[in-house]
This record gives structure tokens, sequence and C-alpha cells, in this order.
């Protein structure tokens, strides 16, 4: 006892050492998501504040490159309407073009013609010319309109510029002045997300990305790698990139990860860190506390072991003994332990107990001793193995005197012998029993359970159960035939019909003996009989074991085969039966032997009716309609 005492409680000290541990080993997993969601989104919200920073500035650049444009082109008009005839000096036209710092200035004419300009290799050209030209072919309609073209490639190099186009004040031609958008496209560099990411420091076995919302494509990333790849190359899945609000598993690039994701403005940011990276201060706190947890376990089981066995164990151990002694059946035993209070307070109660018993069971043998009914009375405590039985219990149960010991001895050996009775439950009767053995005996089996205790009732009903069966007999079967008779028959059908699930497909079939008018005036009414029981015989013999067989009347008979799954498995009856009948006679008193003929009809349930007075009635129509014919005919309905 001390060394299972001792084991259970080292296994509840571990089992609550291992439940802190688990707790305590998940509450760090949760924190060390949440730290990283929270390092997660603050990253994200940084990364968007430099690119809408950027963005911004970059705005403003090329706000500010349009109005240089604009401011220049005027200069330029300014100038030529000044001195109109430095436009066939290509010298001078350079020289304006360096002195106001365009890279290229173009002259037009009202027509939308390159005539003249800082690039004569231009000259030619006109605004139809390209693309690139044609965005200014609306300012040849209205002289109120100027126009700056964002940076795109000219039309002839497809060098990107940056081109802005004013009229001139007397209306004689347009000029389009050039720059290169070098500040600008620094600002645009600047909005990258690889130029914003190459700033972005991410921790060892974690990887910063943005991802296309549309395409799923990785447009940036502090992992090179990763850029221009769809988001399933490397583990995620689309409907993943929708959870913002807390984070995801996904194994990523062959290796379990935790992802963390957030929305820009213009893409998905994305933070992922391996299970590895992510869980290692999680696995060395764990370790530790481990460790804690298992000197403290250690000590406080060598503790309570050596108190548990000065107080308890000893007491425990004589009370075990003396239960043991109770338990067998020897309840003049009383119990004497006073160690501790709690001691001397179980001892007391535990005699007490043992001396309600046993005046209860003195009880109740007195008043069954005087009982002159086939009466068999048990009772038995869970706690003790000991049943408590009169003596006419085992004559009742038909047990030996051996065998009615051993079941008395031990109360787990009496149940299993009242659960074995309990699998041979009579028909049609409420807790009666059958008993096994040559001849046929019945009990009624009552129990009452109160507590812990068991207190039952076993009455021999032998002669009550077979006078009701020949009663029964009697009224339901006919003596002829040895079928059921017209009342028997309805009844078995109307009890059939209510458990539905049993009856699956079935066939009414309606019987009417051939020739027995001719048999009973010729060979009298003794052989008529003969004949009509020869005809039982055969409907009976080829039918299956499920099926209600019935004599209607003189002459008339009923048979309901069910639980076929199948019309041809019951069509198999019919053939059978048409088989048998070419070939059954009948002998008679006289040993005469004369064939045994008559007239059939079925019909089958459901298809033809769910009730007994349908289908008889159609059964029968069948019937009649092959006696009709004047044959031993089957007809189907």
């Amino acid at each position: 006892m001390k060394q299972i005492i001792r084991k259970r409680l080292c296994m509840v000290i571990l089992t609550a050492m291992l439940i802190t541990l688990l707790i305590n080993y998940y509450v760090e997993i949760h924190n060390a998501r949440n730290e990283m969601y929270t390092s997660a989104r603050e990253m994200f919200w940084q990364v968007g504040q430099i690119l809408d920073q950027n963005e911004n500035e970059a705005e403003k650049e090329r706000e500010n490159l349009k109005e240089q444009c604009f401011i220049r082109a005027k200069a330029i008009a300014y100038i030529l309407q000044d001195r109109p005839q430095v436009t066939k000096d290509q010298q001078e036209m350079q020289k304006i073009a360096r002195l106001l710092q365009v890279d290229e200035f173009h002259l037009f004419d009202t027509q939308g013609n390159l005539y003249a300009g800082s690039e004569p290799k231009y000259f030619g050209l006109n605004f139809s010319s390209g693309r690139q030209m044609q965005f200014f072919l609306p300012m040849l309609k209205d002289y109120h309109l100027q126009m700056c073209q964002d940076i795109t490639p000219n039309t002839a190099e497809g060098k990107l510029m940056q081109y802005a186009a004013v009229w001139r004040e007397d209306r004689k031609g347009i000029i389009q002045v050039g720059l290169e958008p070098t500040t600008v496209l620094d600002s645009m560099k600047r909005t990258e997300l690889s130029y914003i990411f190459s700033l972005v420091t991410s921790e060892k076995d974690s990887t910063i990305y943005a991802i296309d919302p549309e395409s799923s494509v990785i447009l940036g990333s502090t992992d090179e790698s990763l850029v221009g790849k769809q988001i399933q190359e490397i583990g995620l899945h689309p409907e993943q990139l929708s959870i913002t609000d807390r984070g995801v598993r996904a194994v990523i690039n062959s290796e379990d990860s935790y992802c963390v994701f957030g929305r820009s403005s213009s893409a998905i940011l994305g933070l992922s860190s391996t299970s590895a990276s992510l869980y290692r201060e999680v696995n060395r706190s764990t370790l530790m506390v481990a460790a804690y947890l298992m000197g403290i376990s250690l000590l406080m089981i060598l503790f309570i072991s050596r108190d548990m066995d000065h107080y308890i164990l000893t007491g425990i151990s004589s009370i075990q003994k003396k239960l043991g002694k109770i338990t067998g059946g020897n309840l003049d035993t009383r119990v004497e332990v006073d160690s501790t209070p709690e001691f001397r307070e179980l001892s007391f109660q535990i005699n007490k107990m043992v001396e309600s018993l046993l005046d209860t069971t003195n009880k109740i043998s007195r008043i069954l001793e005087m009982a002159k009914v086939p009466i068999g009375v048990y009772e038995y405590n869970r706690d003790m193995k000991r049943v408590m039985a009169t003596t006419r219990l085992a004559d009742i149960l038909r047990l030996k005197e051996q065998e009615a010991e051993e079941l008395l001895a031990d109360h787990h050996l009496f149940e299993e012998k009242l659960g074995e009775l309990r699998n041979h439950p009579l028909d049609r009767e409420n807790g009666i029993y059958q008993l096994e053995g040559t001849a046929p005996g019945y009990i009624r089996l009552e129990s009452f359970e109160r507590e812990n205790s068991v207190l039952g009732m076993i009455v021999d009903v032998t002669d009550d159960i077979r006078e009701k069966k020949k009663i029964e007999r009697e009224r339901d079967i006919d003596l002829l035939t040895g079928m059921y008779n017209r009342r028997a028959f309805y009844r078995r059908m109307e009890q059939l019909f209510e458990e539905p699930e049993k009856l699956g497909r079935g066939m009414m079939l309606m019987a009417d003996a051939d020739n027995l008018k001719q048999v009973n005036d010729r060979y009298g009414h003794e052989n008529g009989d003969r004949y009509l029981a020869a005809i039982a015989a055969l409907l009976k013999s080829c039918g299956s074991r499920q099926c209600i067989a019935a004599r209607l009347s003189g002459d008339e008979f009923a048979l309901f085969l069910y639980g076929c799954t199948s019309k041809e498995e019951l069509m198999e009856y019919e053939l059978s039966l048409i088989k048998a009948m070419e070939t059954c006679t009948v002998e008679l008193g006289n040993k005469e032997h004369i064939p045994v003929r008559f007239s059939a009809g079925y019909v089958f349930y459901p298809e033809d009716g769910m009730e007994t007075a349908i289908l008889l009635k159609k059964a029968d129509d069948a019937m009649y309609e092959a006696k009709r014919a004047c044959k031993a005919a089957w007809v189907r309905e």
C-alpha cells in the first residue's frame, strides 16, 4: 500500500508539474507571437510612413519640375518673340538652352511642325509623329492651353524626358521645353520597395516582404531571392493574406514559420520568422522552469512521503486488513484504530455500518423463512463480496449446491449470473425470463438499487406461463393445420405493421383449395381434412422464416412473407411453390394418393397496400381471377 500511495503521490505532483509547465510553455508561445505581432505592426507602420513620405517628396519633385518646365518655356517664348532672328542661328539657340538650363527646346509652327530648336536632329517631326508627341495635339485647337507631359520616353530615342509646351504670346507658334528628370527619378527610386527594404534591418531567420494584392507577386523583400515570385512558390496561400488581426502558421521555403500581415496603401506587407528562431527563447525559458519545478517537486515528494508514512499509512494498513475480513463475510470483525481523531471517527462509522448490515440481514431472513410461495430474495452491498439470500433462491434458479455457494460468495459472479438470465427474456412478457434446460422454466426477476446496496426478488412463474401459453395456443391456433386462425392472423399483422423497419418488401398470398367438394363427396370429410392439411403444409414448407400463415376459413388460406429486399426474392417463393405443387400429393385413409391443387393470388407490400384488409382484398381478387380461369394459376393484380 505504501508503494502504491507513494507512486500515486508522485504521479499527482508530477502531473501538476507537467500541467504547470505546459501552461507556462503555451503562455510563453502566446507572448512570443504577440511580441512578434506588435513588432510587425510597428515595422509595417514605419515602412508605410517611409513609403508615404517618399511618395510625397517624389510628387513635390514632379510638380516642381513641371513648374520649372513652364517657366523656362515661357522665358524662351519671350526671348524669341523679342529676338525672332535667333531662330536661324543654331549656336544662339543652344546658348539659350544652356543659359536657361534646359536639356532641349523645340519650336513648332501653328500646324504642329517642328522647324527649329536646340536639337536639329528632331527637325521635321510634328505632333503626330508618335505617341509621346501626340500628347500635345489638343494645343493646336486652343491658344490658351499649356500642357506638361508626365515623365515619358521621347519619340526619337526613347530617353526619359519631362516635356512642357506653351503658346507664344503672338500666337505664331508653340515652344516645347524638355528636361531630364534626374531629381524626380531619384525621388521615385526612393519610393521603390527594394530601396525601402534595403533600409530595413531584419533579425536573423526573419524576412520582410511586400506583396501585390492583385497578382500575389512579391514586389520587394529583405531577401532579394524572393522578389518576383508568386507567394504559392514559397508556401503561402492567398486566403492567408486577408488575416491581418493575428498571425498565421505556414511552411515557407520548407521551414515551419509564423507570419504576420498588414496593409499599406498599395501593397500587403508581411513579416515571417521561423519557428526555431521565434521560439528559441521560449524553449530556453521552458527548460529553466522545468528544472526549477522538478527540484520543488522532489522536495515536496520527500517531505510529504515522510509525514504520510508516520501519520497515515499505518492506520490505513490496519483498517484495510479489518475491511478485508468484513468484505469477505466475517461481520463479527470490529475496527479499532485511534491514532488520530479522524481514524477514531472512521472506525466508529465502519463498526456502525457492520452492525446495521447484520440487523437488516437478520430481519430479512426471518421474514423470508415465513413465506410459503416460490419466492427467492437476495441482498448485497457493493462494498462486500457476500450475497445474502434465502434458501429457496438456489432451487428456483436450478443451481447445484456448489454452484450456489460460489455465486453467493462473490456478488460479482452473482451479477454475471443475473445478466445471463436477462439475456433470455420471454416475448411479450415484461420482466419474465426463460431458464435454460431440458424442461422449460420461467422466472420473474425484479431488483431495487439504493445508494450502494441491491435488493432483489426472483419468483418462479413456470406454471403460470405454461397455463398462459396453453390458453393462447388454443385461442389462436387452427387445430387442423397448426396455422394461425383469422383473429390471430389480423393481430399478428397489426403488431408487425407497428414496426415498419422490420417489414422490408413483402408479399400477401391468398390460396383456395381446388376440388375440395369433390374430395369430401368422394372420399369423406376426414380425407378432406387431410387434403386441407396437405395444402397448409405445402404453403409453410416453401416460405421463409419471416412469414405469417393462417387458415382464414374452411378452404381459404393466407400467408404474408416479409423482410425481403426485392420482388425477385419474393418471386422465388412463388416459383418454388408452383414447382412443389406440381408433384405434391396426399395419402388418403385407403392408401390412395391424389394430387394437391389450389388456386392462389398475390400482391406486394408496400406497392399494393400498407394495411392488412387492403392487401387481403386485393390478393383475394387476384385469387378469384385465377379460379375463374379454371386452373391453378398465379395472377398478379
